[in-house]
């Protein structure tokens, strides 16, 4: 189940926080989002149930970019 929109709001800051920049934040988040719908493993420990739906991608996305496991250059290195 997706987080309360408050959370959500509150994991965007603090990815942003890290990224520093919105618009490659929006990039990492959009490419990172296909990853995960194309069946793309989580790069942090999760429990698989809580983020089985498209819906928590974006919550997914938002914490592996806080932890440090998502960068521009992971993105661009891979094959579209």
């Amino acid at each position: 189940m997706a987080l309360p929109i408050q959370d959500t709001l509150g994991l965007a800051q603090k990815a942003l926080d890290v990224v520093k920049s919105r618009y490659l934040l929006c990039i990492l988040i959009s490419q990172r989002i296909h990853q995960l719908e194309r069946g793309a493993q989580p790069t942090i420990d999760i429990d698989p149930e809580e983020y089985a739906s498209p819906k928590t991608f974006l919550d997914l996305a938002l914490r592996e970019i806080i932890e440090g496991n998502m960068d521009l250059e992971q993105i661009e290195g891979e094959p579209a």
